[in-house]
């Protein structure tokens, strides 16, 4: 039986990552009109675009590196100690401190380099240029994919994440487009 407590706190894993396919999804959907947006609109309205973007990727960032806080209780170490003290099922446990120890030190540098000098406590004077982001292809989405699969394993099932747009439009569902989303500036020809 799960108690309570845990059930908050998975309930709060849902939420984070939710947020975060979210979050990716419209970051790359606006990182990948980019382009267009160069041509076809003003500098003043591209200055607005890189700052939205900077600030879903600081999303991005906050939302992995929320999952990985010891001090949250909504993180993937919170359900750890929860579950530590009431499952019966040892197999489970050992598979899932590996995978919340490889993801520690997968997401590390961001953590360390990204949000704890340049977003929670900036402690660098060093910051980006408003243009330069974090490789979505091969940093962001792998972490994104690895914290879908250790929420997904804590949870028993795949996180649900649908959207219904309008009768015409269908339903957008985040998970299963995330599986394609990958950066690529000019792949986008207007704003649909």
């Amino acid at each position: 039986m799960v108690g309570n407590k845990l059930k908050e706190q998975l309930q709060g894993i849902r939420f984070e990552v939710i947020d975060l396919n979210q979050a990716a999804y419209f970051f790359i959907r606006k990182m990948n009109r980019f382009e267009y947006i160069l041509q076809k609109t003003s500098r003043e309205f591209v200055l607005e675009e890189l700052y939205a973007l900077r600030y879903l990727e600081n999303g991005l960032i906050l939302h992995l590196t929320k999952l990985d806080d010891d001090n949250s209780i909504f993180s993937f170490r919170a359900v750890l100690k929860e579950l530590n003290r009431s499952s019966d099922n040892p197999a489970f446990l050992k598979l899932m401190t590996k995978m919340l120890k490889d993801f520690r030190q997968k997401i590390n540098k961001i953590k360390i380099k990204h949000r704890n000098a340049r977003i929670a406590h900036i402690t660098t004077l060093e910051y980006p240029n408003l243009d330069e982001f974090l490789d979505f292809n091969n940093y962001l989405k792998p972490l994104i994919e690895f914290a879908n699969t250790i929420a997904d394993a804590f949870l028993g099932e795949q996180i649900q994440n649908k959207f219904k747009l309008g009768t015409m439009e269908g339903t957008l569902d985040f998970r299963e487009s995330f599986k394609s989303l990958r950066m690529d500036l000019s792949s986008n020809k207007d704003f649909s």
